[in-house]
């Protein structure tokens, strides 16, 4: 097995001793995917990657997708969002800015969702800014059994425009009717683990279906409270040359805000379970 360190509260990895700059073999692939896939997230550090390198060990888990809210995709490998603070001649290089960003599952407003997330750290601030992930199998098997009976078959409607509007972002009318608003389960298997874990997106989330609005957001809060406990959450503190790899079947993620004068510019893609596992998730 390869050389590993636990990172947080029962999941969370860091992977010791690849250079994701060099083609793996089937065989460190699949360690690697078995370590990721069984902690949630996986930490590289020391990385020095050229964009196809990401696109690459990206693909390694499943195909890339183009992110809908393109206008800091890379125009030469639109797979890759730019995720930045820094601005040339007046314009905005990346999405996101310097503050928070609220708890997500990144394209849970997609009808395919996005199975997992590669962040790497090219510029990081000195203060703040770090991304803190939750682990939904552990909030699941922590409720009561009569919480998860309750919300064994309910469904949770999401919007990108939800998240466009509390965290100010740009959405474009045509992006805007590329993703209406759509429904999933709230409590998913895992498409290759038998293992149960909540499906959420606070930030996207617009009602729980079949309810009224008070009882709704009354569900959402109580279910949002245990896949935010301080027990069952990692929060990554970047060093330049960080790689990490997120599973969105299983996490939420969110970032602290950091000083608007310090610069941070990391690079993103993410990829969809193969077309042979959608159908289980």
């Amino acid at each position: 097995m390869m050389e590993h360190t636990i990172l947080g509260p029962g999941f969370a990895v860091e992977i010791k001793s690849v250079d994701l700059s060099e083609e793996q073999t089937p065989e460190a692939v699949n360690a690697m995917r078995d370590l990721w896939l069984q902690h949630k997230v996986a930490v590289f550090r020391e990385q020095n990657l050229e964009d196809e390198d990401l696109i690459r060990f990206a693909e390694y888990f499943g195909p890339t997708y183009v992110y809908v809210r393109d206008q800091f995709n890379d125009r030469q490998r639109p797979a890759i969002t730019i995720i930045s603070n820094i601005e040339k001649a007046g314009r905005k290089m990346g999405d996101l800015g310097d503050g928070e960003v609220h708890w997500h599952t990144d394209q849970a407003y997609s009808r395919e969702g996005s199975f997992g997330t590669i962040l790497y750290g090219v510029e990081i601030p000195e203060d703040g800014g770090a991304t803190c992930y939750g682990d939904l199998a552990q909030a699941y098997e922590a409720m009561p059994a009569p919480l998860k009976t309750e919300i064994a078959d309910k469904l949770v409607t999401y919007s990108i425009a939800r998240a466009a509007e509390t965290q100010k972002l740009g959405l474009p009318e045509a992006q805007r009717r590329a993703k209406p608003p759509l429904s999933h389960p709230l409590v998913r298997t895992h498409p290759y683990l038998d293992r149960k874990a909540l499906y959420i997106s606070p930030n996207h989330a617009l009602h729980v279906d079949g309810m009224d609005a008070e009882e709704s957001a009354a569900l959402l809060e109580e279910v949002h409270s245990y896949a935010t406990r301080p027990e069952a959450v990692y929060c990554h503190q970047w060093r330049p040359g960080d790689l990490v790899i997120h599973d969105n079947t299983s996490t939420i993620h969110r970032r602290d805000p950091f000083p608007a004068e310090q610069r941070r510019l990391l690079r993103r893609t993410g990829f969809l379970l193969p077309e042979a596992e959608r159908a289980r998730f």
